[in-house]
């Protein structure tokens, strides 16, 4: 019986990861191939589809920042299991939609509605953070870690040749079928042993912190999330520009070249995410996270002084290796310190807290580097880093 249920919660944790790759691969594949689908539409001005582009992509960041606490709440009174069946179905109903639409206001709002029902990762995330044994949560927050970043790495390169295929409208009704796929295979094969508590239901923010013996550990890792979401996020919009200024003007295929720099890392970070997700559960997250955010924090200074579009190639793998532990040993961390019967909810605030840094990060990162330059938002990101690894140090023991 006792070896039934190991062989349950692994195959909940393997089905999870499977389908988050389709689902990871599915949102990231948007990204772009958007500008293309807005000129396909009628719009020839670069600027506007530059806002429309940057919009249609925000809204969803900011629309699950504030979706994703009412779904932690329901997760607790309802179950984890049935986030998972909302979710993967809603987005492929969203991705189907896109399919569709023949104005920019169109694709606005079904952006803004798949913010709404979006929320797999998350889900899954607290799911198995529920139902997998305290001795091996970091090496299964890993493996669905490294699902996730596989999906995302390969969603950009399959929405590109999908479209070149079949057509950007038919691209959007194949990743819709996948993510049904995902959808059917949640409902089928995901096991979740726990029971809801009705009472969870009167539990508000405000009044969490009389039933949480740990809040202000909890709220110090939130703000973490926050910070580690901003840095990650601020240098990914203005990477190809800072390539573009390395090469020579004639030089060809720098949309290859950036993308392979941007592979560089997310490859290293995929290949560590499981290990470290190991070490994690042998030596504790502390001292990853720590240790993480330091060695990822120093990373991000030479990449301001370099000149070689390999040399920042390098650094960026190197520093993709100290990535892959983050953000396991954040939901680890975050787990041990979190009743069952509360784990929706304060996962949910953590994954507003992270939507918030993405959605800030976006922006402000291409503010800092248009106002000052690209070596201060090296700098900032890298202080940046550094400083969350010792407010993690000072605020949890």
């Amino acid at each position: 019986e006792r070896r039934n249920i190991l062989e349950t919660w692994k195959r909940t944790v393997y089905i999870c990861a499977f389908c988050i790759f389709f689902m990871s691969l599915g949102i990231s594949q948007v990204s772009p191939i958007l500008p293309l689908y807005f000129h396909e539409m009628g719009l020839s001005d670069t600027g506007s589809i530059a806002q429309w582009s940057g919009a249609s992509m925000g809204i969803t960041f900011l629309i699950v920042c504030l979706a994703a606490p009412f779904w932690g709440r329901l997760a607790d009174r309802k179950g984890r299991k049935i986030t998972l069946i909302r979710s993967s179905l809603g987005m492929a109903i969203c991705s189907i939609l896109l399919g569709f639409q023949t104005t920019p206001e169109g694709v606005f709002l079904v952006r803004t509605l798949q913010g709404l029902v979006s929320g797999f990762y998350p889900a899954s995330v607290t799911l198995i953070a529920s139902e997998t044994p305290q001795n091996h949560t970091g090496w299964a927050l890993g493996i669905i870690g490294s699902f996730s970043l596989a999906g995302s790495l390969a969603g950009p390169l399959v929405g590109g040749y999908l479209s070149d295929v079949v057509g950007i409208r038919n691209d959007f009704f194949i990743i819709g079928a996948l993510m049904l796929i995902s959808f059917g295979l949640t409902a089928m094969l995901v096991h979740e042993n726990y029971v809801p508590k009705p009472l969870v239901e009167k539990q508000t923010f405000r009044n969490l912190k009389t039933h949480l013996p740990e809040f202000s550990s909890l709220v110090a890792l939130s703000a973490t999330s926050f910070l580690y979401a901003i840095s990650v996020t601020a240098i990914s919009p203005i990477m190809t520009v800072y390539i573009k200024g390395m090469l020579p003007s004639n030089t060809e295929n720098i949309a290859f070249i950036s993308g392979a720099v941007f592979s560089a890392m997310g490859i290293a970070q995929f290949f560590s995410s499981s290990p470290l997700g190991k070490l994690v559960d042998r030596i504790g997250p502390r001292k990853v996270l720590i240790y993480s955010m330091i060695y990822v924090g120093l990373l991000n200074i030479p990449q301001a002084y370099v000149d070689s579009v390999y040399v920042l190639g390098f650094i960026r793998f190197l520093q993709g290796f100290g990535l892959g532990g983050m953000l396991p040993a954040l939901n680890t961390y975050l787990a041990s310190k979190t009743p069952k019967e509360y784990t929706g909810q304060i996962f949910s605030y953590n994954q507003s807290c992270l939507s918030m840094g993405y959605f800030l990060g976006s922006f402000g990162g291409s503010i800092v580097a248009a106002q000052f330059g690209f070596t201060t938002l090296f700098w900032a990101c890298s202080l940046t880093f550094i400083g969350a690894a010792l407010w993690v140090a000072l605020k949890l023991k």
